[in-house]
């Protein structure tokens, strides 16, 4: 067993609850974190049936108190803090204008200043020991926008240049930084956990008619996904285990073919193909309502 910590934030869904189970069957000692200890059930219940112990405490990204009570009592530890897994955040789906100024700041206090705030108390354990693991959960939708995502492709591009020049200052220090960058996963974020902006289902917003068609794509898409949430586990165990980790880790058949061609098809060339694609699945696609 590694005695060295990991930090685990948003583990009650998804991709954190597989990761935290996943790195503690692999020996790891994981303190897995949320915001809502009332949602642990579902961690719980997969820790029991794999048979791995968690250390499990609250913790919300956006209330620095909760971050130090957590990292103080990793701090104690003999063994210190290995690698921060910073995962929790939010979605918010409505086009642009649909979405009001304080709907797009909760996105951003989560996803970014939440994960910039649990960072910046991980670094000094980090520093002293002169080692560890920054590993951000971004998205391919921090590298490739797409409509009605406004909110959650911008704060995902935002965790993209964070990482980048966060991995630059921390280098000279031994502490690594890595973007992992799923497609489509099959998680709660499109499910229960799913935030929709209040104007976008409204009878007087322009886009409510295209918003709808927008919906039952992206519920399409959900469903054919073939890439689990352990496959993003295992690359972020990738990330915290290799000796040289990359910067970036896409996962996901679909994620890797997008990416790859837009690194390989000239910008605007890409752009129209794009727009194209999605004008004509969106025009095809049924209204949810």
């Amino acid at each position: 067993m590694d005695k060295a910590a990991i930090l685990v934030t948003g583990s009650s869904s998804g991709i954190g609850l597989e990761t935290a189970v996943h790195l503690a069957a692999k020996g790891f000692n994981v303190y897995a974190t949320m915001r809502d200890l009332s949602r642990r059930q579902a961690l719980d219940s997969e820790a029991a049936k794999r048979n791995v112990a968690l250390n499990v405490r609250q913790l919300d990204t956006t209330d620095p108190e909760s971050t130090s009570a957590v990292l103080a009592e990793i701090a104690a530890l003999p063994h210190g803090l290995r690698a921060v897994v910073n995962n929790a955040g939010s979605i918010l789906r409505g086009y642009f204008e649909d979405v009001s100024d304080s709907e797009m700041r909760r996105v951003y206090d989560t996803n970014v200043f939440g994960t910039m705030a649990v960072t910046r108390a991980c670094l000094p354990l980090f520093r002293k020991a002169r080692s560890g693991r920054v590993v951000i959960v971004s998205s391919t939708g921090g590298r490739l926008g797409s409509p009605g995502n406004s909110a959650y492709c911008s704060s995902k591009f935002a965790l993209e240049g964070f990482g980048e020049s966060l991995r630059q200052e921390m280098a000279p220090f031994g502490v690594f930084v890595s973007l992992v960058e799923p497609g489509f996963i099959r998680t709660e974020l499109f499910g229960r956990n799913r935030q929709i902006a209040a104007g976008a289902l409204s009878p007087d917003s322009s886009y409510r008619e295209i918003f709808l068609r927008l919906e039952a794509f992206t519920d399409q898409q959900v469903r054919s996904a073939g890439t689990p949430a352990s496959a993003v586990a295992e690359a972020i165990l990738r990330a915290v285990t290799s000796r040289s980790p990359r910067i970036r880790y896409v996962v996901g058949r679909r994620a890797r073919f997008l990416l790859s061609l837009r690194r390989h098809l000239p910008g605007e060339f890409f752009d129209r193909i794009w727009i194209r694609e999605i004008t004509k699945r969106l025009s095809e696609a049924k209204s949810t309502q």
